[in-house]
């Protein structure tokens, strides 16, 4: 973990060089819909805010990540829950909830800043390229943001893939350590075998991905509608978010995406934990079929809501948080070097 700290500060450091003949007028609060007056985040502020974000939901839900894997894989057919539960802490004990943890926080956290970079980056462009049309211009938008998303994974993706190949092995016991993976995977699959199941991750995770940020970024832009339709004596500038609001929109998110996608999750599992009896994504599916029944597609489904509910409704919400306070501590530090240089006559000015 401190290692990805390392690497992503430079970044945010790299970030802190707005001009501040550029300030904004001093508003009073950040607002949480996004007003115009204040700066927009920096590619280094989005990629730490990214990061940090996706970290802290990895770490809250990895225990429940671990159920899901096992109930998921052909070691454990038919299992519920509990069943998955008592069958790890038996075997592995109270560590098994958290076996691959280190791995997949250090990757899931680089791949996080990359994908929210990414995604932030392509829906500037998109809202600086809309339809002069007000009509046409919110149709672009909603489904931009899909688009946005879905091209967002596919560049994080080069890291996130080794990571969770890496976690699921370990997490279903076939190798012990981290050191351990890289070097059996090297040795019997070579560069390519890092990447087992690249197909089924994708398969899983762009419609994953589109789902999860393109419906919450569109969840909460329908309830700022159906707030400020509800106070229509109210300025509109003045409506905003709550943050009760950005988790209810994320943890809907999250429930939704998680049990949609899962028999893709299912599919992604058996490539990553049984390499060897599939030759690819549909046949891993068609197998897993034939063998178990369509209803097989949703094993660890309760599982995987239960993680992803959460999980969405904590890191969705720190990273719009993150965002904000990185903004309010570069604004301030701005104020301050003006305040600091006022010897030209600048007169110094306070943002809170």
């Amino acid at each position: 973990m401190k290692y990805l700290l390392l690497l992503l500060l430079p970044l945010l450091v790299a970030s802190k060089s707005a001009p501040s003949s550029a300030l904004p007028p001093p508003p009073t609060t950040i607002p949480r819909s996004g007003s115009s007056t204040l700066p927009s985040n920096t590619l280094g502020e989005l990629a730490f805010s990214g990061a940090i974000a996706t970290m802290i939901g990895d770490i809250a839900m990895h225990p429940v990540d671990c159920i899901k894997t096992l109930q998921q894989s052909n070691e454990g057919v038919g299992l519920n829950m509990l069943q998955a539960s008592s069958r790890i802490l038996k075997t592995q004990g109270l560590g098994g909830f958290y076996k691959g943890l280190g791995t997949y926080v250090t990757a899931d956290g680089i791949a996080g800043s990359i994908k929210f970079a990414t995604y932030e980056t392509l829906k500037k462009v998109l809202k600086n390229n809309l339809s002069d049309d007000p009509k046409k211009a919110e149709q672009q938008e909603r489904w931009g943001m899909f688009i946005a998303a879905g091209a967002a994974f596919i560049a994080s993706s080069v890291v996130l893939v080794p990571g969770e190949l890496i976690k699921q092995r370990m997490q279903m016991g076939q190798i012990s350590s981290v050191g351990e993976g890289i070097k059996t995977i090297f040795k019997n699959e070579g560069i390519l075998g890092f990447f087992s199941g690249y197909g089924g991750v994708c398969f899983r995770d762009v419609p994953y991905t589109m789902l999860e940020l393109g419906l919450y970024d569109n969840f909460k832009s329908l309830y700022l509608k159906y707030k400020t339709e509800k106070s229509p004596s109210s300025n509109p500038s003045t409506i905003e978010l709550t943050q009760f609001d950005e988790i209810l929109c994320a943890a809907v998110t999250g429930g939704l995406t998680g049990y949609f996608t899962n028999p893709a999750d299912v599919v992604k599992t058996k490539l990553m934990t049984d390499t060897s009896l599939y030759t690819g994504f549909f046949d891993a599916g068609r197998k897993q079929i034939s063998s178990q029944g369509m209803s097989s597609l949703f094993n660890g489904g309760v599982a995987r809501v239960a993680w992803l509910m959460p999980f969405t409704a904590i890191y969705l919400p720190v990273y719009e948080e993150i965002k904000r306070n990185l903004v309010r501590i570069r604004v301030k530090g701005n104020t301050l070097r003006v305040r600091g240089g006022a010897a030209n006559g600048a007169r110094g000015i306070c943002y809170v």
